[in-house]
């Protein structure tokens, strides 16, 4: 059900976007009720998904300042020309703003790495508390940063070869190219801005999930009983 909704979801987007809606706006917004879906139609609504929803829609601003700032800046937006085989047949009067689009892709692809790495580490902040209400906020919040440098390890490989399958096509296609000819590549310029700011996502949630997690905890002990 889970998966049919975020995939619904996507569908608005592109639909919205089709008819002329701002790229930007509805990506934040999709990403609030993708992250919503995630959280509290999967594991409910309890201190641990409340807090990971906070933690999130903290980053996600944060993410939008920095990738609006950059993506305006490093002009990014659009097809390349390695992409005029592909596109040749296609209308190029589209009268739409390509800088928002990438944008909000951007936005779009960070969603997936922060919700998975923020309950990841507020579900284990919270079985840690539940096996020893005792413990302190300190120790609590320490133990939700151990845990997410091992998430962080795993989930910056999987990023990697996601991002290492994304290029591999460009890279036979261009075999013959010089290194530095290649590296300049609108298009794996994109790839590896993509890339960066979903690392940055996935490690900004960990110290931000980890605190409010813990902090919530500590607030509301009587009410931990997941």
């Amino acid at each position: 059900m889970c998966f049919y909704l975020n995939y619904f979801l996507i569908f608005i987007f592109m639909l919205l976007i089709s008819i002329g809606f701002n790229a930007i706006v509805l990506s934040i917004i999709i990403c609030l009720l993708v992250a919503s879906v995630s959280l509290f139609l999967t594991n409910g609504r309890n201190i641990k998904t409340e807090s990971s929803f906070i933690s999130i829609f903290i980053v996600l601003l944060f993410m939008f300042f920095l990738i609006f700032f950059i993506g305006r800046n490093a002009n990014i937006g659009g097809f390349s020309y390695e992409s005029i085989e592909t596109i040749a047949g296609y209308s190029y009067e589209i009268n739409y703003n390509m800088s928002d689009l990438i944008i909000a892709i951007i936005l779009m692809c960070t969603i997936g790495t922060i919700v998975d790495t923020s309950i990841s580490i507020s579900t284990a902040i919270n079985e840690v508390y539940l096996n020893n209400k005792d413990i302190k906020f300190n120790e609590l919040y320490k133990s939700g940063m151990n845990v997410g440098k091992d998430i962080l390890s795993t989930t910056i490989n999987t990023l990697f070869f996601v991002f290492l399958g994304g290029i591999l096509g460009l890279f036979f296609w261009h075999y013959t190219d010089t290194l530095e000819y290649f590296i300049n590549y609108k298009a794996l310029c994109q790839e590896l801005i993509e890339l960066l700011f979903c690392f940055i996502g996935s490690i900004l949630v960990i110290p931000i999930t980890a605190f409010i997690t813990s902090k919530r905890i500590h607030m509301n002990k009587n009410k931990v009983n997941l």
